[in-house]
């Protein structure tokens, strides 16, 4: 059995390595009984991050409503 986790927010950070900047994530959410769960930083340069937000923007407009014309 899979357990759901309900998100609560997520973290977000930059920092350099290397004096190359990197940006970080870190999901917030509560598994069942209320126990919080917290994942690990995931850092990524920020081409990866903009490659990331173009999927995301394309699986949401997937997700709407088809508009007659």
């Amino acid at each position: 059995m899979t357990t759901t986790l309900r998100l609560q927010y997520s973290d977000v950070r930059t920092r350099l390595v290397d004096g190359k900047p990197l940006i970080g994530l870190r999901h917030r959410a509560k598994a069942a009984g209320d126990m919080p769960v917290t994942t690990a930083w995931v850092e990524m340069p920020p081409e990866t991050v903009r490659r990331l937000i173009k999927t995301l923007e394309e699986t949401l407009s997937e997700l709407e409503p088809k508009q007659s014309e």
